[in-house]
């Protein structure tokens, strides 16, 4: 595996030049037990036992970053919990519980937090292998190695050109209220869809 600094234009563009070769993960990049994989057939449980979860550097979906406690607890510093003591609690307990909430340094725990997730930002580049995506309506029935729920697992090269057609399509003339009546001129490469379905997996080393 290669960390990546600057950015740099390799084989594998993406939409509008971009490249697809550079992936984003917070936490590392070896391969981990997924403790949802049996529990979950969410759209953004794990599809393997084992792996962990990236973004294409060019689609970056920043709210599930948001969520990194949750699915990597161990890897985050907590925010304090202040539970509130219940409507039924008494005065004086109710007092201790404004005061205590009142004067912890809420800001100091948000810094940490950010600081934690900053440190663990790491770039990496992939050309060749396979790769998890939520592309399965965008590639070949062949190119598919594996499923689980939305999850399809292809080639890398397939994965690519998967998420072409897919950024165009969501890039198309279709609605002229959303100014997007004119593909050369939708903004970014998603137009004005979501990119939750950019996340992808690797299940094997990189």
């Amino acid at each position: 595996m290669k960390h990546i600094s600057p950015y740099k234009t390799f084989e594998g563009k993406g939409p509008k030049g971009k490249d697809l070769t550079i992936f984003v993960r917070f936490g590392g990049v070896n391969l981990k037990p997924q403790k949802g994989y049996k529990k979950s057939d969410s759209f953004h449980g794990p599809p393997t036992p084992r792996g962990f979860y990236a973004f294409p550097k060019i689609a970056q979906e920043f709210f599930l970053i948001g969520s990194m406690d949750k699915f990597q607890p161990s890897t985050v510093p907590k925010v304090k919990d202040i539970p509130y003591p219940g409507k039924d609690a008494s005065q004086e307990d109710k007092d201790k519980w404004e005061k205590e909430v009142d004067s912890h340094d809420w800001e100091a725990d948000e810094k940490r937090r950010k600081n934690a997730i900053s440190a663990m930002r790491k770039e990496f580049k992939r050309i060749d292998g396979n790769i998890w995506s939520h592309l399965g309506e965008y590639v070949k029935r062949s190119e598919i190695i594996a499923e689980h729920g939305s999850w399809v697992k292809t080639s890398i090269k397939e994965w690519q050109r998967a998420f072409n057609k897919m950024s165009l399509k969501h890039r198309m003339p279709s609605d002229k209220d959303l100014g997007t009546n004119n593909i050369n001129t939708a903004r970014g490469i998603m137009g004005y869809f979501s990119q939750d379905h950019c996340e992808v997996f690797f299940d094997e080393k990189v």
